[in-house]
Parts: C-alpha cells; structure tokens; sequence
C-alpha cells in the first residue's frame, strides 16, 4: 500500500476529533484522500460522547434510542408494581426494578449478603479448605473465582459438552503486560485495596495484598491467550479428556471439581487457553492461603459490586470511569433501568417488537438477503480458483443458509433463561438476593444442557432491541435483529443504493463470515469438517493472509496503527459484503456513491483515548479509518464512482487491493 503524506494528515485531524486535542477549523477533506473523514468529518464535529459514555457511534445511538423506548415502557410496567401474576415477564420486569432502584435497601442489606458468601472463605485455614469453600460460595451464589464451566456444541455433533473456563483477570493481557497510560497500574492497586477495605481488612494489610495480586495477575498475562487467540475457533474449540483437564489442576484438585459439578460422565470438555489453567494452579499453593483468599474476597465483591450497596457500587463505578475515560456516573434511576434491561434481555425484546419489528420491514430486508444470497452464490460458481468439488460444498452451504430477521418468535424461547424466579420486596427480596439466587438457578440450566443436543432452529443470536447482526456457524445461520432496521442503517424513505451501503453491506458482511478462517472451518449443518480440497484451502489461505499486512498499515491516531491480524476475520467480511453490494448496484453511478456515503456514514465513531487503545488491542473489527478506507481502497468500483488516482490518499495500487470473495 503506498501511503503518503495526505492520509497521513488525515490521520492526525482525526486525532484532535477523537479528544487528544483541541480541533481547529479544518480545510475540507477530499473524498479521494480520506473518504471516511470527507463523508463524517460533519458529524464527527457536531457528536459528542455523552459524559457518562466512553464513545459515540451510530450503532450507540441507535442503541441508545432503543434503551430510552424501553425505559418508557420499564416505568409504565413499574407504575403497576403488585398487580402482576408471579412469573410473568411484566412481574419480574416491575419487581427486579424496585429492588434495584431502591438503594436504601440496598445498602441495609448487601453487605450481610456478602459477609454470608465470603465467611467460608475466610474461615479457610488450607488450600483444601478454600476449594470446599469456593464450592460452596458457587452453589449459594453463584460466583466462581478461579475456574468454572459452562456449555458448548460439540464441534463434531449436535451434542452439548462442558467448556472448562479459566476466571479472566479485570485488566486484559495488554493492560497487564503494558500500563496503558501514567498511574493505570497504581490506580487498579488502589481499587483492590479500597475493595479489600470494604470487605473488613485493615488498611495497611489491603495495601499490601493489593501489590501482591496484581503481580500474581501480572505473572498469569504471558500465558494468557492473545486477542487473536480468542477469536480464532480452532483454538477456542480445543478439546481434552477429562483425565487431561484434571492433570491441569493438581494443586485445585480437578478431580474433585469435576466430581462436584457432576462431570464425571463426560469423556471430553472444551479447554481454549490450558496453559492459563495450568498457571492458575501453579498459584494455588499452601504457601499463598493468605493471598489466594484475599483474591477471592476481591473478586466476589467486584464481580457483585454493581449490584451491592452505593460504597461499594461506587467504588468500582470510579474505577471504571477512570479506566475508559468516562467522565460522569448515570443517575441511579437510569442506570436501574439500563441493568434491569440487561438482566432481562428476552422479557425487553419482546416488548420492543410489539411497536418496533415493521412487518414490511422484515419482508424488504429478508428480500435484500435472497438477493445477496444469489449474487454469492453466482460468485461462487464462476470462481476461477476454486474446483467443482470444493463449489459444490461452498454452494450447498450458502444455500442451506439459515436466516432470522426481526427476533424470535414468542414461543421460540431462549434455552437459558437469565432470571427465572424475580422474589419481590414484599416477599423478602433484594437485588443482590435476586442476582445470587437467579446465578445459581442458570448455573442449573446449563448443567442440564450437557448431553442434550442442540437445537439449530432456534434464534440464538442478540435480541431483538440490539443494534449489531451476527453470522453463527454452529447452526450455519445469519441474524438481523430489528434493532439494527433503523436509519442509517436502514429505512424505507432511503434511496436504494443508500440502503445497500448501510444494512445491505451488514447482510453481506455476516454472510461473508460463512466463507472466512473461521467461519470456513464449518460444514452447512454447523459441524467443523474440511470440506475443501487441500489445493483449494492453500489458495484460500493465502488469499486470506494477506489482509493483515494490508489493515496493519492504517493509522488510526497518532502512533496508533491497527492490528491486522486480529481484524483479518471482519475486514475480510467487510470487503466481501461491501463487494457484493457493489455488484448489485451495478454501473448506477448515483447509487455506487449513495452506497459508498452510507457505508462511511455507519461506520462514523469517537472514542476516548482508553477505549481506541483498548479496542485496537483487543476488538476484532476494524475500527473508523482503517474499516472504512481499507475496505473502499480494495473495491474497483469505488475508483470510478470518485475518479481516485495514483497519489490520492484513498489510492492503493491494483496490485495490492486485497479481495477473497
């Protein structure tokens, strides 16, 4: 890619956009140096990231709107708070909301709450007795600290097996290996000390546990599996045997926490990251009681701090504002209502579709799926390096293709239900009684998943408020939820061609996913099986490759270059659907340039300084420059459409413009 100078400048513009400086009135932005800051540098000027958030973008908005219409509704449901028959979503809806709105009875009861699940593991007096106590913290809490399991597809059937999860660290494996900005790693010391506080220990003492875990935490991050290992399926599917996963855990005795959540019949588990487990258990030594027990208590008070007492809250709240950026905390009514949302996702998705899931909406985008569905599989019989045996396989699973659009229907239930029995205030409840009790009522859901088989015909992915799309090789299926049906992703008053550039590229994005290093692994019934030829698969591979290099190469702030090999997967989808929506607007030169406007215009997003780190460290989607200029840079038509030559910014010779499908 030859990059010069002008996009360069561009990049540095954008810098003061996002908050590292002061913007300045700029000289206007050609399209053809940098088209993502010509289409949005307007709105990027005009959009402020709202104090109590870490950014801006459409998608958040839009989410955002969606949170504001449901709050509307949470209080017209609470307004009737007791009127509601038990188990009904409308009394779990006005229940859960009392109990979290009401921060007086929080604070009278979360800490007894506490002291309750922590006592065991106080009492602890050898590393035998804190695995007995951290079993009994789960089974009355729900709360796991050091390892836990939960339940996946079998990648080779339909079957459910247990997924042994080592417990992740708060920071990532960036903000441990590297402190992320001055005084990051002594602000999250001063948060483990005050938590420590909390929970009783004195001052001094905390202070000095505190330094303790976070170097213990900081020795566990060489072993911790990368952002690129975290989304790479073959590594995520990694399987052994039960044997093999005890052997990991000799000092947490595995046999016995496999014989305590009854996994005993299972032959093989899911294990991504067993040289994390196996450094977990190094740690898990007589000679460190003291500080495993002390990581314990820090752990249970922050995993059920947003839903303690205000000290507690408070504590955390600060922290996290602190460590993304966010300037300002929500009030408790709004930040009641957002989490009453997000405790029960299913009960709200309903009620969004009742007044928001256009029926003529749902049959225009599912016709815009048919329609890119066919120009793929077009595609795919006229490829020129792929074999008849190998199109034969690729075809078959396009067309076998699951699609969901809008949401679930109402008897298409979710097979885990987040919050099973809501005890009101009158009958004794609180939010953290509630958090707890429900945990433990999920855990037992998922326990009695493991050896049912999996049900491809369900709607599995987001809720119907969301604002996102998914593709899912384990039922080989693509979802659009109606949250994401709104302008300027979509809307029926939008030209053709603008509609492509928004939620027709989405469509093909997620298809596209079908057909990429992960997604390419899997057969159309949602098994992994190479259904390739070995031949073909090499070209693929190479293919595939080279969108890394090309990614790397963008500036996304100064200094700050986006990581091509996390981002490959999406940027290849990104390219694939923005390819196709391209082949369907033809030689429309008014739509080529509606489409590509609006495939800029939804991309548009500030971030604080924290979060554009983390995200470039850690988000496998490209992120503002780099996924909307990238993209377009490799899209022959988009030359035409804006009469782009060698020496413009947007240019990138023929040669290198990367293309899979």
């Amino acid at each position: 890619m030859r990059y010069g100078t002008k996009q360069r400048l561009a990049a540095l513009v954008l810098t003061a956009l996002l908050g590292f400086g002061t913007a300045q009135a700029q000289e206007p932005v050609s399209e053809r140096d940098d088209f993502y800051l010509a289409v949005n540098g307007p709105t990027l000027e005009e959009k402020k990231i709202e104090p109590t958030e870490p950014s801006w973008s459409w998608f958040k908005e839009q989410s955002l709107k969606n949170t504001k219409i449901l709050e509307q509704e949470l209080h017209e449901i609470a307004a009737k708070e007791g009127s509601y028959a038990k188990g009904t979503p409308e009394q779990k809806i006005a229940d859960l909301y009392r109990c979290a709105v009401d921060m007086e009875r929080r604070d009278a009861t979360a800490r007894q709450h506490l002291q309750d699940v922590l006592a065991p593991v106080r009492q602890a007096g050898t590393t035998d007795e804190l695995t007995q106590a951290l079993l009994q913290v789960r089974e009355v809490s729900g709360a796991s600290v050091f390892v836990d399991y939960t339940a996946d597809r079998m990648p080779d059937s339909l079957r459910y097996a247990a997924r042994i999860v080592p417990a992740g660290t708060i920071l990532s494996k960036y903000e441990l290996e590297k402190e992320p900005q001055p005084g990051a790693w002594q602000a999250y010391k001063k948060y483990i000390a005050d938590v420590l506080t909390e929970a009783g220990c004195p001052e001094e003492e905390a202070v000095r546990q505190a330094k303790a875990i976070f170097a213990m935490e900081r020795s566990w991050a060489p072993v911790m599996l990368s952002s690129e290992e975290r989304n790479d399926f073959a590594v995520l599917n990694t399987m052994y045997t039960r044997k093999e996963i005890e052997a990991f855990m000799p000092h947490m005795d595995g046999r016995r926490l496999l014989s305590s959540w009854k996994l005993t019949k299972e032959k093989k588990l899911f294990l991504a990251d067993a040289a994390y487990l196996q450094k977990l258990d190094e740690a898990y030594v007589q000679d460190n009681l003291p500080l495993l027990k002390s990581y314990a208590v820090f752990r249970i008070m922050d995993g059920f701090a947003p839903y303690a007492d205000r000290r507690l809250r408070d504590l955390q709240r600060s922290y996290t504002q602190y460590r993304f950026g966010i300037e300002k905390s929500r009030s408790d009514e709004e930040t009641a209502s957002r989490m009453v949302q997000a405790l029960l996702p299913y009960e709200f998705g309903q009620i969004y579709m009742k007044d928001h899931c256009s029926p003529d909406a749902v049959r225009d985008v599912t016709a815009m799926i048919d329609e890119i569905r066919g120009v793929y599989r077009e595609r795919l019989l006229k490829n020129d390096w792929l074999d008849e045996d190998t199109k034969k396989e690729a075809v078959g699973k396009l067309d076998a293709l699951r699609v969901f659009v809008g949401g679930p229907a109402a008897d298409d239930k979710p097979i885990i239900e987040d919050m099973p029995d809501v005890v009101s205030e009158g009958d004794g409840g609180d939010l953290l009684r509630n958090i707890m009790h429900n945990a433990v009522l999920v855990q037992g859901q998922v326990h009695r998943l493991i050896g049912t088989d999996f049900d491809p015909d369900k709607w599995y992915a987001f809720q119907p408020q969301d604002v996102n799309a998914a593709y899912i090789p384990a039922n080989n299926s693509i979802t659009i939820p109606a949250g994401i049906l709104n302008p300027p992703f979509y809307s029926p008053d939008a030209s053709y061609g603008a509609n492509l550039g928004g939620i027709g590229v989405v469509i093909g994005h997620e298809i596209s996913h079908a057909f990429d290093p992960n997604g390419s692994q899997y057969d159309k019934d949602g098994n992994m099986k190479n259904w390739w030829t070995a031949g073909d698969y090499a070209m693929f591979q190479q293919k595939a490759a080279a969108f890394a290099p090309y990614y790397s190469r963008y500036e996304v702030a100064e200094g700050l270059y986006e990581n091509g090999a996390l981002v490959a997967n999406e940027a290849i989808a990104d390219c694939g659907g923005l390819s196709v929506a391209t082949e369907i607007a033809g030689g429309d030169e008014a739509a080529l340039r509606d489409l590509y406007r609006n495939f800029a215009a939804i991309f548009a997003s500030k971030m604080t300084p924290q979060l554009l780190l983390q995200s470039v460290q850690t988000d496998p989607h490209p992120i503002m420059q780099a996924r909307v200029n990238g993209a377009l840079s490799a899209t022959d038509s988009f030359y035409e459409a804006y009469d782009v030559e060698d020496g413009d910014g947007m240019y990138v010779a023929p040669e290198e413009r990367v293309k899979l499908w």
